[in-house]
């Protein structure tokens, strides 16, 4: 699955004993900045590393690390014509790219679309069976979803606002939700894997006497936009069933100046400008000039204004494009936002987060990964990557 580490040597060993004699802290502080692949090529140095690295404690507390600094990875598909397709994941406490799983190495995986992440598995929709696919890493075996209620579906019905994969990485089960108007009606279509199974259900409009409460568990999917007026679908701890809310702006927010993106009850508005060259306007070259994050309020019935990033910020991450596409996600009151962008052939990456407790944002640098040239399917955020882990006998991450 991931490179092979290196062969030890004499100096190897000395150094590895030298490196576990520092203060337990220090060593702790090093080891819990690594990503989880490094952790498992370094388990492969010496035996007493390995000891160390996959004890039970040393798993608990990096689990625990990984909650408090809030660490997620950014997984995204890249294709190479004809066939070759790898996805990558960055991670952004150790600012690397440091995943790398090439899938023509898995068998019946054709002309792949990437989903969403969440633990341990991927979810990938397939254009030409018109199927989803679902890949468990650590036992880097794939399951062919049965058909959806709505039947065969090509990569362009799924729209990321309005799915989310929720896994339990401690085990191999998995749900996937989506959320759809069918017959002009809205619908939540639920797949669980320990049964194999799809369930639909109507979305009930909320109405002022039904009970509705926000709560961080709720699951929001996005249905549409119409005029100054959205469609959400809400299920979880807060409701009972699947509602609909419809949440409103005081004003029609669309523009052909402006990109929405959404995700987990939130929306980010970004503006943009055409780039002007003296008295020529080049339409459709254009610039980002500010970011806003709304979410719904308490009742379900609004759109409220959250934050908007700084000037002194957009002007550090703006940068020419011809087209862009987003996605984000929030987590235990961190909202994190991706944005990807194409300038002649180029691929740009921008990542914010907002800390709501502490009303900051804050800029994640993307180093470039090699992907002028080549073709994007698919982006997602996952913040419960880091909380995989192999098993003592470590035969997980081969």
């Amino acid at each position: 699955m991931y490179p092979p580490p290196p062969t030890p040597t004499p100096s190897t060993s000395t150094s590895t004993l030298g490196f576990l004699l520092l203060p337990s802290e220090l060593l702790h502080e090093i080891l819990f900045r690594l990503p989880l692949p490094d952790l498992h090529r370094l388990r492969s140095v010496s035996r007493p590393l390995s000891s160390l690295v996959s004890s039970s404690e040393f798993r608990r507390l990096y689990h625990l690390n990984s909650s408090l600094s809030s660490s997620s990875w950014l997984f995204l598909l890249s294709r190479r014509p004809p066939r070759d397709s790898f996805l990558l994941g960055f991670h952004s406490p150790s600012s690397r790219w440091s995943f790398r799983l090439p899938l023509r190495s898995l068998p019946r995986f054709d002309d792949p679309y990437f989903l969403a992440s969440s633990g341990p598995f991927f979810l990938f929709a397939s254009n030409l069976r018109q199927d989803l696919i679902s890949f468990h890493l650590p036992s880097s075996s794939l399951l062919r979803l049965p058909p959806s209620p709505l039947g065969p579906r090509g990569t362009s019905s799924w729209r990321r606002a309005s799915l989310k994969l929720s896994a339990d990485p401690t085990s191999h089960r998995f749900r996937f939700l989506f959320a759809e108007m069918y017959n002009h009606l809205p619908y939540l279509f639920e797949y669980r894997s320990d049964t194999n199974t799809w369930h639909a259900s109507e979305a009930v409009p909320v109405n002022p006497g039904q009970p509705y409460s926000p709560d961080p568990l709720n699951v929001y999917l996005h249905l549409a936009h119409i005029s100054t007026e959205s469609l959400v679908l809400c299920t979880g701890p807060g409701t009972n069933g699947p509602v609909l809310l419809r949440p409103r702006f005081t004003e029609n927010p669309f523009g052909s100046d402006r990109l929405h993106v959404y995700g987990d009850g939130n929306m980010v508005i970004v503006k943009s400008a055409p780039i002007e060259e003296g008295s020529r306007v080049r339409t459709r070259m254009r610039v980002l000039i500010g970011i806003e994050l709304w979410g719904i309020s308490s009742d379900g019935t609004e759109w409220v204004l959250t934050s908007k990033v700084s000037t002194e910020m957009i002007e550090e991450v703006k940068k020419p494009y011809g087209v862009m596409m987003g996605c984000m996600a929030e987590r235990e009151g961190v909202v994190r936002v991706v944005l990807m962008s194409n300038c002649k052939g180029a691929w740009d990456l921008v990542w914010l987060s907002y800390n709501r407790a502490k009303g900051v944002w804050r800029w994640v640098p993307v180093p470039d990964c090699g992907t002028k040239g080549l073709n994007m399917a698919g982006i997602a955020l996952s913040s419960t990557f880091s909380r995989l882990w192999p098993s003592p006998a470590g035969e997980e991450f081969k």
